[in-house]
């Protein structure tokens, strides 16, 4: 058993690798040089994953320029702002849930730049929704895709991480104006969103948002998501859907 860990270690190095801070992911992820190793499969726009260097440290990252992305006919060109932007607003809520990204000029111009967090692929919504260690987490998870407005909340957008913590990926489909959730997230509907929770939302309209989001949305955008602030903390609960419909395609 040993030989095949030193094995799956050296085919990557990455892998067991100790969590890194957000401050010092950022600062590499901003600094570090960019190396590509190649594309990520079944990505509908063009996907890559990075290895990145600074100051001696190594982390991999999956990088979006705009160049790669397919035009939409609901969502503006530039949807790779939407990726800082639900990580600006996990970080300022103090949610965790995003891995750390950043605005960023890269081999194939300008794009968002995101910590690649090792995990299983095995492991995703579908397969841990009803374990109860990942409860709180999910709902959390819930929670902030209603208030991002997530568009398009796949089962395999959701991670377990080698850190054993839930991580959010694939959020560049966020934070439109009109509101038009899709998610896999309806297993916690009827549940009352936890104090905590509330007390955080409604310090959003009390402290206001990431001083970036002026960079990331348009004003509509913007005060679309303080509405959506405003229902949850109000409902105190995660809503239902009645259609049945508001789901992304395909699930996983």
């Amino acid at each position: 058993m040993k030989e095949e860990d030193e094995t799956e270690t050296e085919q990557n190095p990455f892998k067991g690798r100790e969590p890194i801070k957000n401050e010092l992911a950022l600062e590499i992820l901003a600094f570090g040089e960019i190396e590509i190793v190649g594309r990520m499969p079944w990505a509908s726009n063009g996907t890559f994953l990075v290895n990145l260097e600074n100051d001696g440290l190594n982390v991999q990252g999956i990088y979006k320029p705009q160049k790669g992305e397919r035009p939409l006919y609901d969502f503006p060109q530039g949807i790779y702002k939407r990726e800082v932007a639900a990580f600006e607003l996990a970080n300022h809520l103090g949610w965790g849930l995003i891995p750390p990204t950043v605005l960023r000029d890269g081999p194939l111009g300008v794009g968002s730049l995101q910590l690649y967090i090792p995990c299983d692929y095995e492991k995703h919504y579908f397969t841990i929704h009803k374990d109860s260690k990942f409860k709180n987490e999910l709902i959390r998870l819930a929670t902030f895709d209603l208030l991002v407005n997530n568009t398009d909340r796949k089962a395999g957008h959701v991670l377990v991480g080698d850190d054993g913590l839930v991580w959010a990926i694939d959020n560049s489909l966020c934070f439109h104006e009109e509101f038009k959730i899709r998610t896999v997230i309806w297993d916690f509907s009827g549940e009352e969103l936890p104090k905590q929770l509330v007390s955080d939302l409604t310090a959003i309209t009390d402290r206001g948002l990431p001083e970036k989001f002026s960079e990331l949305l348009n004003e509509n955008e913007i005060e679309a998501l303080l509405q959506r602030t405003r229902a949850l903390t109000a409902n105190g609960s995660l809503p239902h859907d009645p259609s049945g419909r508001q789901v992304p395609w395909p699930l996983l």
